[in-house]
């Protein structure tokens, strides 16, 4: 009996410790204001009708997103219990992360073994496409799906000793995919899992009564489907670039190294043992099924990413981190136990070093933003803050909170690029920017100058650049060349919004009247800059124009 009791408690202590390990790593968030896009979710929600996002398609069209209304649900319930204050909003998402990685902890337990099921769950946590959720409110749907995914596949293992249980199953996994559609294709794995071991009777349910037990989940994916037709109009995209049929090959050929490059950040000791020791765990799968079935779940989490891969977001590799994570731990549980432990010592042990890495450059950005949020909401009249972070659009709706929500007066305002010091050679008033060593937005007045000449003197007037545009019904896309290393920036209102942009990319342009005027911004790796003459696109069908300076 007393044995029997210390197991429970170690059974118990495990998730805990998981779900404490989450705040111990990700608390610094904590500190931070809004960021990212959550002026645009606050706006949505703040000036559409009570839960509108459960049934009304037209706020998911002006919103251009996707159909996401349980992410909705969870920031107007952190909006209606606390108000607007970022830090209950934060202390929701912690708790959301913390309690996904322990059911993700749960749902591995009903295949492995104690240890593996925790080692799964913790490289799922350490990892740098899981430390890239915890940083932004914007992204807290993906932690959601994957705990509801979880408690489905747990209801599932459940489902095998009790055929009830596959409606319970197929509710979360609806409520899943409605917060994510990154948990669309787990139905496709549910028949293919092998049955649990260690329950009686489990290892006796055959394929063809797992795949009588899924068909409650394919009538959840119908509904599913049938919503997101209603809703966006389509079933696939909604949001990203757009791509043209010919960039799909291309994409699909760089779409593995890009995740790899999500799942270990950059090359550092830390990175390399960490990619090595994960390789060796997951190359210890010794079936045929076992490695087919991870090859086939890998594939079904970067498919979906494909055709917003464009531009690579560490979100985007969040599924196939998962898979990667749930393969290492299993592949583990099949190795000499000795050497299992050896290897998932080192995954665990270097993982944490990269983690810490990886974590203090993405909380700096946010840290950044943050404080340069807070600074643009106290400006007043003169004041104007240099190169924010803040994508251009979300910093327009926060300078509607600062009037609408907070009552303050309007004033101030703020340029991305440092061409708009060349193009103003006046007085701009008083400037400021960030200082990371402070942490704080500092004053620049006096070093404005120095600023002015460094960035002007870089400038290559003369120096080749092309770019092409063309519309292809409600695509805008473009081409920009001739160098292939380095970054190009559309840049607008005279250096007061600049873009990173791929050099072959596009959007979707429905619901947009007009294009504003923009430069072609190109930094080399030498450091020089040059910019193209102001170009005027349309969005007329058909419409193309071809610029270059040779």
């Amino acid at each position: 009996m007393l044995a029997q009791k210390r197991l429970v408690a170690i059974e118990a202590a495990i998730p805990l410790a998981l779900a404490a390990s989450a705040w111990l790593l990700y608390s610094p968030v904590l500190r931070l204001w809004w960021t990212h896009d959550d002026f645009v979710h606050l706006r949505l929600l703040l000036t559409h009708r009570p839960f509108w996002y459960l049934f009304d398609a037209a706020g998911y069209r002006e919103f251009r997103g996707n159909l996401t209304p349980l992410l909705f649900f969870s920031l107007d319930m952190d909006r209606r219990l606390s108000g607007l204050s970022p830090q209950s909003f934060y202390l929701h998402h912690l708790a959301a992360l913390s309690l996904c990685t322990a059911a993700l902890h749960g749902a591995l337990r009903f295949w492995l073994p104690r240890l593996w099921a925790a080692v799964g769950a913790w490289i799922f946590l350490i990892g740098p496409a899981t430390a890239s959720l915890a940083a932004s409110l914007m992204v807290r749907h993906y932690v959601e799906a994957i705990l509801l995914a979880s408690l489905s596949l747990m209801a599932w293992a459940g489902a095998l000793r009790r055929p009830p249980l596959a409606w319970l199953s197929a509710a979360l996994y609806l409520a899943a995919c409605l917060a994510k559609e990154v948990a669309v294709p787990l139905i496709l794995l549910l028949p293919l899992l092998p049955p649990p071991g260690g329950q009686p009777g489990e290892q006796h349910v055959g394929f063809r009564e797992r795949f009588r037990l899924a068909l409650p989940h394919a009538a959840a994916l119908a509904l599913y489907l049938a919503l997101r037709y209603a809703v966006l109009g389509t079933l696939l995209g909604g949001y990203g670039f757009a791509v043209r049929p010919s960039s799909l090959p291309v994409l699909a050929l760089e779409l593995p190294g890009k995740i790899a490059a999500e799942f270990v950040g950059w090359s550092s000791p830390a990175a390399i043992l960490f990619a090595l020791s994960l390789f060796a765990g997951a190359l210890s799968l010794h079936t045929r099924r076992a490695a087919v079935l991870t090859g086939l779940a890998l594939l079904l989490a970067m498919l979906p990413v494909l055709p917003v891969s464009t531009r690579m977001e560490a979100r985007y590799a969040v599924p196939a981190w998962i898979v990667l994570s749930v393969a290492f731990a299993a592949g583990c549980s099949r190795t000499r136990r000795s050497l299992a432990v050896a290897i998932a010592v080192v995954a665990c042990a270097s993982g944490l070093w990269l983690n810490r890495q990886d974590w203090s450059a993405r909380f700096a950005t946010a840290e950044r933003m943050s404080a340069e949020n807070r600074f643009l909401l106290e400006m007043q009249d003169g004041d104007v803050l240099r190169q924010p972070l803040t994508l251009a659009a979300s910093l327009s709706e926060l300078e509607w909170m600062k009037q609408t929500v907070y009552r303050r007066p309007r004033g101030g305002r703020w340029f991305q690029d440092d061409l708009y010091l060349c193009l103003h050679r006046g007085p701009l008033g008083r400037v400021w920017g960030y200082a990371p060593g402070a942490h704080r937005v500092v004053d620049l007045t006096a070093r404005i100058p120095a600023l002015r000449a460094r960035h002007c003197s870089s400038i290559r007037s003369g120096a080749p650049l092309r770019a092409s545009f063309q519309v292809a019904g409600k695509n805008f896309f473009w081409d920009l060349g001739p160098y292939r290393e380095g970054t190009y920036r559309f840049v607008l209102d005279g250096g007061g919004m600049a873009f990173e942009m791929p050099r072959s990319a596009g959007f979707r342009a429905q619901g947009r009247l007009a294009l504003p005027p923009m430069r072609i911004e190109y930094t080399s790796p030498d450091g020089w800059i040059t910019y193209s003459p102001e170009l005027q696109p349309q969005l007329a069908d058909g419409w193309s124009l071809r610029w270059s300076r040779p």
